[in-house]
């Protein structure tokens, strides 16, 4: 994808566009009840911001996807153990899908996993993101199964783990 560049939140508004790109990106996959109380969570770019590192994708001055890093001791990570990078809530716009978005921002993760001296970078997905579970896997990506669990009743969440 050419013009695409990815950097870190340097602004207020960004986290309004990243909110709603996040619930939108969501629900055209089919990941989301819109009536759900998982919105409210995907749209707390606020509190993300503080408490982890938000990367925003930019095409033409134009954000089209992010991805929340969540270090050790953030909140927002959920799966990370020591040595391990986390990163959640990974969106691209609908409209921008299928041009390699995705990729350059779980790139962007496994770079600064690598600067940090991690030895894994790790996440979480939908077991019925098949989309997402593609992308993890073409970028080297391998299940854990043994570490995949249920945060809820009829939400199975598969860990995948890519050893740097």
């Amino acid at each position: 994808m050419s013009g695409l560049s990815v950097r870190p939140v340097s602004a207020a508004d960004d986290l309004n566009q990243l909110a709603e790109l996040t619930v939108a990106a969501y629900a055209a996959a089919g990941n989301l009840d819109p009536a759900g109380a998982y919105v409210a969570t995907l749209r707390n770019t606020t509190d993300r911001a503080r408490q982890a590192q938000l990367l925003i994708a930019e095409e033409a001055g134009r954000i089209v996807g992010t991805v929340t890093v969540t270090p050790p001791g953030s909140p927002w990570a959920e799966i990370a153990r020591p040595s391990e990078l986390e990163f959640r809530f990974l969106a691209v716009a609908p409209t921008a899908q299928g041009r390699g978005v995705g990729a350059a921002l779980v790139e962007s993760v496994v770079d600064m996993a690598r600067e940090r001296d991690d030895a894994t970078v790790v996440l979480s997905v939908l077991e019925t993101n098949t989309a997402g579970r593609r992308l993890y896997e073409r970028l080297g990506f391998a299940r854990v199964p043994q570490r995949d669990w249920v945060p809820w009743t009829r939400v199975s969440l598969l860990v995948y783990a890519l050893e740097l």
